[in-house]
């Protein structure tokens, strides 16, 4: 076999073998060099700081230090005999990275070759993500993360720091390995490397949903004050209906039970006499109550965002290229466009004047009156005059969509409406006067148990006040005693007879529990 063929095929052999070797790196001068299954070439070795010269042997010189090479095997400084240190492959010196660690006394840790180790340069963080930046770019054999009883820990290696760490970080060193840890727990996190800075996005753990029972004094009177406090980034807060459906009635505990729920209060009011709540539901994006007018609600958005205001909210159906703006929402109230989702547990109303057409997967699947909404359905109430107009060839099989609008563009999640309004950016409302004839039977006058939804902190608070020495807060108290609590924005929600809040799936509130027909859970 010719010389050079078999010098090949040795050298293929060894590639082979050290294949199957970890992967190596070195730390030198500060570059990273990375050798190519166990050998160095003539471009790293340049890179490194070596000359070469080849002619009938191989000269590297390095410094002050001369490593003469004949056969594949070195003599170091005319004293040190390394046999099998290098090979050649098509003209190209290949030196052993072992040699390498050893001719220039690298340090080792793991798989990491290094003259000095890396310097952690600086480390910020902020709610929910950390930047770490080192003296050469982060790689992932640099560092590992580790999560134990939801301390975060980061440890690098081989490394030093020059970083002045952030308060809640924590720096410790053992010999060549730093480790940061966070003070605050954490529940999980991503790691990435974006141009050679160590990212960290994490989830601190929170107490999603708090609970606080304290006895208040507030204008010369005791009271028991119940607070469920939720975090809305982490929380849904969806009204929920009883099992029966819109209707229908049931105690809170009974609801919040039935939908999978262990903390809530109740929500909208109703109508005593037909079991129907009044004012906005949306429940996940559904809607499934509505109403007319500027009365306030409770929001929260798609991207979590909560808010409590007067908010006109209007909804839409389609049929085909025709728009009509719908009057009301699984309503025994008839208007000219009504929707009935398959919540509505009534019979809906048998109008002759009024069409009726029969919506599933999007389409119109009939038209004509139907006592009850077929399972995966809606049924769209229409004037019988305005689909003579609008609508002379409606027909099975026509398209339907319902759209829901808002005057600030909101994409609302969940919302109940309720009121009165107690406070917006942290004040009494202005036209408190003119808000409390909004309001009849007694609402905002009478002293009674009251049910409040409010925002402080960008959390949401869910609170029940109890009088202990007589009977509970009118409108003027409960606007006085928030405010001085702090909260940026409140509302009333039905309260009385209604009010009750469970935690924990137990009543927390000392009234006998009132069928009711939405709550308002978390979760």
């Amino acid at each position: 076999m010719h010389k050079k063929v078999a010098f090949s095929f040795v050298f293929l052999i060894l590639i082979a073998m050290a294949s199957l070797s970890v992967a190596q790196i070195f730390l030198i001068s500060d570059k990273i060099i990375e050798p190519a299954n166990g050998y160095f070439t003539e471009q790293q070795l340049r890179e490194i700081g070596f000359s070469i010269v080849k002619n009938d042997k191989v000269y590297l010189i390095y410094g002050k230090r001369l490593v003469i090479g004949s056969s594949g095997d070195f003599i170091v400084d005319f004293d040190q005999f390394v046999p099998n240190a290098y090979t050649v492959s098509n003209g190209q010196i290949l030196v052993k990275a072992d040699f390498i660690a050893n001719f220039l006394n690298l340090s080792k840790q793991n798989d990491i070759y290094y003259d000095k180790p890396i310097t952690i340069t600086s480390v910020t963080y902020t709610e929910d993500e950390l930047w770490i930046t080192s003296s050469i770019p982060m790689r992932k054999e640099f560092f590992t993360t580790s999560l134990s009883n939801n301390t975060l820990t980061i440890k690098f290696f081989p490394a030093t720091s020059t970083a002045k760490l952030p308060e809640g970080l924590t720096l410790s060193k053992t010999n060549n390995t730093i480790s940061i840890s966070f003070s605050k727990p954490i529940s999980e996190y991503d790691v990435s490397i974006s141009n050679g800075v160590l990212r960290i996005s994490y989830v601190p753990v929170i107490k999603k949903i708090d609970y606080l029972k304290r006895t208040e004094s507030f204008a010369g009177r005791t009271f028991t004050v119940n607070y469920i406090i939720v975090e809305p980034k982490y929380v849904n807060i969806t009204p929920l209906l009883p099992a029966k459906g819109i209707g229908s009635t049931a105690t809170l505990q009974t609801i919040l039970s039935q939908n999978g729920y262990s903390n809530g209060v109740n929500a909208n009011y109703f109508d005593p006499a037909t079991g129907l709540p009044i004012d906005i539901i949306i429940a996940n994006g559904k809607v499934l109550s509505h109403r007319y007018g500027l009365r306030p609600m409770f929001i929260q958005t798609t991207d979590n965002q909560v808010f409590i205001k007067k908010a006109y909210v209007d909804i839409t159906v389609r049929i085909g290229d025709v728009l009509l703006l719908v009057k009301g929402v699984n309503t025994t109230a008839l208007g000219e466009v009504n929707i009935y989702t398959e919540e509505f547990n009534l019979k809906i109303p048998n109008d002759r004047t009024k069409t009726y057409v029969v919506v599933k997967s999007g389409k119109i699947s009939s038209i004509g009156y139907v006592q009850y909404v077929p399972d995966k359905s809606q049924v769209i109430m229409l004037s019988t005059e305005l689909v003579k107009k609008l609508l002379p060839n409606l027909a099975v099989g026509q398209t339907v969509s319902v759209e829901l609008y808002t005057d600030n563009g909101y994409k609302v999640k969940n919302a109940v409406g309720a009121g009165p309004l107690l406070l917006q950016d942290g004040n009494i409302i202005p036209d408190a006067a003119e808000e409390k004839l909004r309001y009849g039977g007694g609402i905002p006058t009478t002293r009674t148990e009251r049910t409040i939804i409010a925002i402080k902190d960008n959390k949401v608070h869910l609170i029940t006040i109890e009088g202990l020495s007589g009977s509970g807060m009118n409108f003027d108290e409960a606007a006085q005693f928030l405010k001085s609590k702090g909260y940026i924005s409140a509302m009333m929600l039905d309260g009385g007879g209604s009010t009750a809040m469970v935690y924990a799936g137990k009543y927390v509130t000392s009234g006998t529990p009132r069928n009711i027909p939405v709550a308002l859970g978390v979760k």
